[in-house]
């Protein structure tokens, strides 16, 4: 689930296993379906029938969905992306990918490419696979990988023996570079026409989701998911900053496609107080009407603005683009609303929606469609996203500076250029 990492809420409601009510009848009305026991379905049914956004939905809905899922019938019944249903293995792998964890691995991203490693042209079909996103401090760094260098080997196993398409190789390469802690493997790669080979110890990684640069008198800011830890390191890398000179601030959320909402809330109050009519982050509504009428709501949540923030009032720029989701748009949208900060960039994803975990007895997990979010205005970007004030486009991914991996030169991204040219005045 790369790319579109669901919001959830800070921790997991474990369901209550107790008597379950609707048994037999249950059971008689959906299928068994692939991956839950009958157990599991039950208590997954229930979780829908009393937690879901959308209060009433009818049993009918599953009986239309066949053996599909049941997340998968109340995709098509009520448009909903977000709600799906992990195997045991995917939700412990989705856990991991929220706070970053990555076991056994070496920190890079491989990605399908054109000849000499650079991204393909419209219409351009990719021909080789090459590391990305090489993680600074990371083991695959620091045995000697960068950007570019276009994947030959690993081990023995040459990769276009994987198979014949790109896809194909690209799918099967998780399970040769992952591995145990403490295992080395060997990656023969091709850099410039020359092969090379580099042997990379595995790591249970932790990598930070909060990333500081002064440039100049401004701290760029950069915050790359929205983890448990987030908004505590968030603080400490601001504080560093304000206590080191800074005089403004570019929050750069850029590709940061979401995560705990107590996370984003603490982050977003360091720059705001509490008065008058400035009172909530972010207003959450549950348990509406199959029309989804905000006004219909049972469940009305306020994440106010926590109390001591540490930097009210100085200039504040907000960068985002279209990975920029969720968390990253309840923060966006708290600051803009408030007229707080400018927004740079271009627009943002769009999901406007808070999802819950719901554990099953199998181990496996509901992830659940559970609120609509709103900002203070009052507005759903759910599906719109937020539109910058200032809107600036990146003219590759390759020319995106960041601080998290090897990347483009700062003075190569227009939009942080825009970014810092508005916090300096």
């Amino acid at each position: 689930m790369v790319g579109v990492l669901c919001l959830y809420l800070g921790g997991l409601l474990v369901a209550n296993l107790g008597n379950l009510p609707i048994g037999p009848a249950l059971a008689s009305i959906y299928p068994r379906f692939g991956g839950l026991d009958e157990t599991s379905l039950q208590v997954a049914w229930r979780d829908i029938e009393n937690n879901y956004v959308l209060r009433g939905v009818p049993g009918s809905v599953g009986t239309d969905a066949g053996e599909a899922s049941l997340v998968q019938a109340i995709d098509s019944t009520y448009d909903d992306r977000f709600s799906t249903y992990f195997t045991k293995s995917e939700y412990q792998q989705f856990t991991a990918a929220v706070n970053q964890d990555r076991s056994g691995s070496i920190g890079i991203s491989i990605e399908e490419m054109c000849a000499g490693a650079t991204l393909c042209a419209s219409g351009q079909d990719p021909t080789e696979l090459a590391a990305e996103d090489v993680l600074h401090g990371q083991p695959a760094e620091r045995a000697g990988l960068r950007n570019g260098d276009v994947l030959v080997a690993v081990g023995a196993t040459q990769v276009s023996s994987l198979g014949a398409s790109l896809d194909g190789q690209l799918s099967k390469l998780s399970n040769l570079i992952d591995g145990a802690a403490g295992t080395a493997i060997t990656l023969t790669v091709d850099r410039g026409g020359a092969q090379l080979a580099f042997t990379v110890t595995r790591e249970n990684l932790q990598v930070p989701t909060v990333y500081s640069r002064m440039f100049g008198t401004v701290l760029d800011l950069q915050v790359t998911s929205f983890g448990e830890d987030t908004g505590q390191d968030a603080v400490a890398a601001l504080k560093s900053g304000l206590a080191g000179g800074a005089t403004a601030v570019v929050l750069d959320l850029r590709g940061n496609g979401g995560g705990y909402v107590t996370s984003a809330v603490t982050l977003a109050s360091q720059f705001l107080t509490r008065h008058g009519s400035e009172q909530d982050v972010v207003v959450r509504r549950g348990r509406m009407d199959l029309q989804g009428q905000p006004t219909t709501a049972q469940t009305v949540i306020h994440d106010q603005i926590q109390s001591g923030g540490l930097a009210p009032a100085i200039p504040l720029v907000v960068l985002v683009n279209g990975g920029s989701a969720s968390a990253s748009e309840i923060v966006t949208a708290a600051l803009r609303d408030y007229h707080r900060a400018t927004v740079v960039g271009t627009t943002s994803y769009g999901k406007g929606s808070v999802q819950l975990d719901f554990p099953l007895p199998d181990g496996s997990d509901l992830h659940l469609t559970v609120e609509k979010w709103y900002g203070p205005g009052g507005e759903s970007i759910d599906g719109t996203g937020i539109t910058p004030n200032d809107v600036v486009s990146l003219p590759s991914p390759s020319d995106l500076f960041t601080l998290e991996a090897e990347s483009a030169d700062p003075a190569q991204d227009p939009q942080l250029q825009a970014a810092l040219a508005i916090a300096q005045g």
